[in-house]
């Protein structure tokens, strides 16, 4: 029997739309692995209807946690030990119909792999201004950066979970301040779970998820904090771990055609002012914020209904 983590946080917008896709790769991996999947929607701080949407739904195990994501991954890789690996999948997202077969071969047929990810294709912006659709070429191409060396966190599966909770940590307590927030512990999965592992212990598949990236600026700048400052906070975690990087691909570039260029233009004067964003407020939680800096706040446009 292998466990579905549905991680969700005021999703009740795409939750439906979710499962409908789950199960229908969840039944086509049964029949092609001959596996047994169970579901479980593991709410983290959620304040939102999407558990009483769920009311009657008889295959899903609905969980609530406080934490976020990490402490509701936890949670189920406690009460499953006996599992031989676990499936996570985000909520704002639409599943292949071949994705969980998939990645259940992977894990069964690659002793290897310790984690398999699925590959992300954006949904078209519903927005049409300048910025929604150079962020959607931008995620479309895959930044036109090299090969991807991390895994994707929306949807994966894994063996030997494990992150280590604050308690576990180990840091120098003088470099602490309401920006780092270091005792608040490891808050975003995917860039803990890359780190340290050999390129033969990630594999990609092809089939995959379909998501919504972020469409304005404000979306854009909250993505862009999630992942810096969890990267800088790794390295006061983990100093000898270094997190692999991508470069920018010149020659892909170079052959993407005029417009896709300009949109390229477009995102990177974004980007920009994302920087300039980040480090504003770093100057003002590291010197004078009393409260921690505030990192996980939503991006709206991301949770608007997939289907």
């Amino acid at each position: 029997m292998i466990p579905i983590g549905i991680t969700a946080r005021n999703e009740a917008k795409n939750i439906r739309a979710l499962l409908a896709s789950l199960r229908v790769s969840v039944e086509r991996a049964e029949a092609a692995c001959g596996l047994r999947f169970e579901l479980h929607l593991l709410l983290n701080d959620n304040e939102d209807e999407t558990a009483a949407l769920l009311a009657g739904e008889t295959d899903v195990t609905v969980w609530e946690t406080r934490g976020g994501i990490v402490e509701a991954q936890r949670a189920l890789v406690e009460a499953r030990p006996e599992a031989p690996w676990i499936l996570f999948t985000d909520a704002d997202i639409l599943i292949h119909p071949h994705t969980v077969t998939e990645l259940s071969r992977a894990m069964a047929e690659h002793p290897e792999v310790e984690i398999a990810y699925a590959e992300k294709y954006p949904l078209r912006p519903l927005r049409r201004t300048p910025l929604a659709t150079a962020l959607y070429y931008f995620n479309l191409r895959e930044g036109y950066q090299t090969k991807r060396l991390y895994c994707n966190g929306q949807c994966f599966a894994i063996r030997r979970w494990h992150i280590p909770r604050p308690a576990e940590l180990r840091w120098n307590p003088a470099a602490d301040n309401p920006f780092l927030h270091l005792e608040a512990g490891i808050r975003c999965d995917d860039i803990f779970l890359s780190l340290g592992r050999a390129p033969e212990a990630l594999l990609c598949t092809p089939a995959g998820i379909q998501y919504r990236p972020p469409e304005t600026l404000r979306g854009m700048f909250r993505k862009y904090q999630r992942m810096r400052l969890e990267l800088e906070r790794m390295a006061y975690f983990f100093p000898r771990e270094k997190p692999r990087g991508r470069r920018l691909d010149r020659t892909r570039l170079r052959q993407a055609p005029w417009g896709e260029k300009l949109l390229y233009g477009i995102f990177q004067a974004a980007l920009l002012l994302c920087k300039a964003a980040y480090h504003a407020q770093r100057i003002y939680y590291s010197r004078w914020a009393k409260t921690p800096c505030p990192t996980w706040r939503p991006v709206e446009e991301t949770k608007e209904p997939l289907a």
